[in-house]
């Protein structure tokens, strides 16, 4: 039998695509975009319970979505997004995690003009942002930093105003309205919980210091910096998340670096530690790849992790080798 829900949320998507199609006939900008990145992954998860080895096929965060604005006056137009994550491996197996096909990514409605941005919805914080930069292996089972660091974290219920640039400043701030929060506390607060950052960019380096503030039960400082040395990219973050329902903490460094062969090859690495006062624990993550570059939009590549979890009691080693193909529209 088919899934309601499932039915109910292809329809409606389709039915939002073709209206924004009809909004972009008049005053407006309209674009339809997606990411394809399908890997074969040989995958060994011996911190899990029950243990997985196996061979699994995964979509890495795989996505479709639109985007665009709507001229209101000649400097206030509306904003908009909304990004589905899209599961091509989704089945019923441990290895597809019980997904669905379709899954809510960024997804807002805003303002923007000469006083900057600011938008309503569900979308990634500033530090996860800043940490977007320097993962090379963004959305990768086992290679995303998220599976060693706090901080990757995607907020609903989200205000969040950002500046306009100056000389390659920029400031971001958000906060979490309270609605979930209130339901058990009584508390009639605007926010439960707030996120901000500040930011530099230019041709050669971009830089931020984002901070969370009570986000999924932390607080947490990200310094970020990403810079170039000739067809070399290196990028280095240090953070410190601090439980706030227990008395627990832990501090996390990572380095990046990616260097552009020639036009039709490039070769990346990431190293990166977390060590946790709790039992003074430590994930320690090392990953290599090659990319084969096909053109500006599609690559094949080669990747293999390994992320050790030494314990007091006992250490995990989880490791995976990935065959992909990651396509952009």
């Amino acid at each position: 039998m088919k899934n309601p829900a499932l039915s109910l949320s292809t329809v409606s998507f389709a039915m939002l695509i073709g209206l924004a199609s009809g909004i972009s006939r008049g005053q407006s900008e309209f674009e339809f975009y997606g990411r394809a990145d399908i890997t074969a992954n040989q995958i060994n998860l011996n911190s899990l319970l029950p243990q997985q080895q196996e061979w699994q096929l995964n979509s890495n965060a795989s996505r479709v979505g639109f985007r665009g604005s709507y001229q209101i006056s000649d400097s206030l137009e509306a904003i908009y997004q909304l990004e589905l994550e899209v599961n091509f491996d989704d089945d019923d197996s441990i290895a597809a995690r019980g997904k669905d096909l379709f899954e809510n990514r960024n997804t807002y409605i805003g303002l923007q003009g000469n006083f900057g941005r600011i938008i309503a919805g569900r979308y990634d914080t500033p530090a996860k942002t800043a940490g977007r930069e320097v993962d090379r292996f963004n959305d990768q089972a086992v290679a995303d930093i998220k599976n060693f660091m706090e901080g990757e974290d995607r907020i609903s219920d989200l205000l969040m105003y950002t500046t306009p640039d100056w000389m390659g400043f920029s400031a971001t701030a958000g906060i979490i309205t309270a609605e979930d929060a209130s339901a058990v506390t009584g508390n009639s607060d605007l926010a439960h919980g707030s996120t901000l950052s500040l930011n530099f960019s230019n041709d050669f380096v971009t830089a931020a210091i984002a901070t969370n503030n009570d986000i999924d039960k932390q607080d947490l400082t990200r310094l970020m910096t990403n810079f170039y040395i000739g067809a070399t990219e290196v990028g280095f973050i240090w953070q410190q998340a601090d439980r706030i329902d227990i008395d627990a903490d832990e501090e996390s460094w990572f380095i990046s670096a990616e260097h552009r062969i020639n036009e039709d090859w490039r070769i990346k690495g990431q190293y990166g530690i977390t060590e946790y006062s709790v039992l003074s624990n430590k994930d320690e993550q090392f990953v290599l790849g090659v990319d084969r570059i096909l053109n500006g939009n599609a690559f094949l590549y080669v990747n293999y992790v390994q992320l050790d979890r030494d314990q007091t009691v006992v250490s995990f080693s989880d490791n995976s080798l990935a065959i992909g193909f990651r396509l952009s529209f």
